[in-house]
């Protein structure tokens, strides 16, 4: 079973990778840091200088900013609204006005402030794309939003956009927040961020999470570390303390005492000490340090979300894939591995297979059989016909993770046509059997 799940892992990551090339030409990634990503048209240039879609990337940020675009005047001109906020910006021109919102969303009544773009904003053959502006005026615009959430802008090195969400201190100074999602599984040595991962213990590759009396317990200290916390020890008291921003928690070994931000609580299960590792019951400890818990008893898995970090319906899907691929793949490694290493040898040893369009090689390199069952993504089939490096499938099998009822739909993320037969590249799939 272990195989099977660990050959689908590299199909989904390869059919990850090559929907992403789909895209490259007309669209760049754009990322809210810690809690979701998406694609935008690409910039274009106007005067020598970028402009970006503007509704595209507002509606990322908040999903209820709106955009109207006025074509029976000249020259045609937009209307965007953001969190409480409205603009008036006009093709060909780098004025733009600042209007009122009325209790309909309406722009009303004109402010008098004008906005300076650093190039005329423009549109596109295709109106519906909405406005393009410098992203100077964006990352002004989100980053001293009057009434809603600000964000600080980055324009990465590989043209992609990244936002991360600012929070004001007492002394309302703006700072980035740190948004958050942890991911492990009972029994499994990886405890995953959203772009990387760590073992519990680079030495030890055992110190896994587990399950005692009902609770979940967990080698905290690295943990607490990713939350951006820290954990102290004290062996003559056998007292443990974690601090994070600014609530503080004090536990005993062997002991359901706790005092929580000076308040004495008490646990189901005490903290104890396995292979070294102090662990903790990990909804008690989260949850009275603000962060939130989300399990899954049929995956074994925990997610915690940190810092502003959302919960997303795939996560269950994305890290359970992720925490398998590295769990089978550190079966047979001694040193320390992340996902990015992992999948970067699979990609060497791909690259290494000599292609031809008469022998129906997997994407292995292995050569497929009529009868044999294939892989892609979280489906499988069986071989019916070959016809040179193309072969028919019937997709007839989902993995266990995807939820019952939602087959078809779930299939079509990878191109995959559920219960049909279906003629694809043989060197897109995996064999399984």
């Amino acid at each position: 079973m272990q195989k099977r799940i660990v050959a689908v892992c590299f199909s989904l990551l390869m059919a990850f990778c090559m929907s992403q090339a789909a895209y490259a030409a007309s669209d760049i990634g754009i990322k809210l840091v810690g809690q979701k990503e998406g694609l935008v048209h690409t910039p274009v240039v106007v005067d020598d200088l970028a402009v970006f879609p503007l509704k595209e990337i507002l509606a990322f940020l908040d999903p209820s900013g709106t955009e109207t675009v006025v074509w029976d005047e000249t020259p045609p001109y937009s209307l965007v609204s953001f969190q409480g906020e409205c603009f008036k910006i006009t093709q060909g021109l780098t004025d733009v006005q600042e209007y009122e919102l009325d209790e309909s969303g309406a722009c009303v009544n004109a402010t008098g402030k004008l906005h300076q773009l650093e190039s005329p904003a423009t549109y596109l053959d295709d109106y519906r794309l909405g406005i393009f502006v410098p992203l100077s005026f964006i990352s002004d615009l989100v980053a001293n939003s009057k009434y809603g959430k600000k964000f600080q802008t980055h324009y990465t090195e590989d043209g992609n956009l990244e936002f991360s969400l600012l929070s004001g201190d007492r002394a309302d100074i703006e700072q980035i927040a740190n948004p958050v999602t942890l991911a492990m599984q009972i029994n499994n040595p990886w405890l995953l961020k959203e772009d990387d991962g760590q073992l519990f213990d680079d030495s030890v590759h055992s110190v896994t999470p587990i399950v005692k009396k009902g609770s979940t317990l967990l080698p905290i200290a690295p943990i607490i570390e990713e939350l951006g916390g820290s954990v102290s020890w004290n062996s003559k008291e056998r007292k443990v303390t974690i601090k994070l921003n600014k609530n503080v928690i004090e536990l005993r070994i062997d002991s359901k005492s706790a005092n929580v931000n000076g308040v004495k609580k008490t646990l189901d299960v005490p903290p104890t000490v396995i292979k070294g590792r102090t662990m903790l019951p990990v909804r008690f400890v989260t949850e009275n340090l603000g962060a939130k818990v989300a399990w899954d008893g049929e995956m074994q898995m925990v997610l915690i979300y940190n810092g502003g970090a959302e919960a997303k319906e795939s996560d269950w899907l994305v890290y359970g894939y992720k925490l398998a691929l590295l769990d089978g793949y550190q079966k047979h490694e001694d040193n320390r591995q992340n996902l990015a290493d992992a999948v970067e040898d699979i990609q060497k040893e791909h690259d290494k297979i000599q292609y031809n369009n008469s022998d129906p090689l997997d994407y292995s390199g292995k050569l497929v059989h009529v009868g044999d069952t294939v892989g892609l993504g979280t489906f499988s089939g069986t071989v019916k016909k070959i016809s040179g490096a193309k072969i028919l499938v019937y997709w007839n099998h989902a993995s266990f993770l995807i939820e019952g009822g939602k087959e078809k739909e779930t299939a079509l993320i990878f191109g995959i046509n559920w219960l049909s037969n279906q003629w694809v590249e043989a060197k897109t799939v995996t064999i399984e059997r």
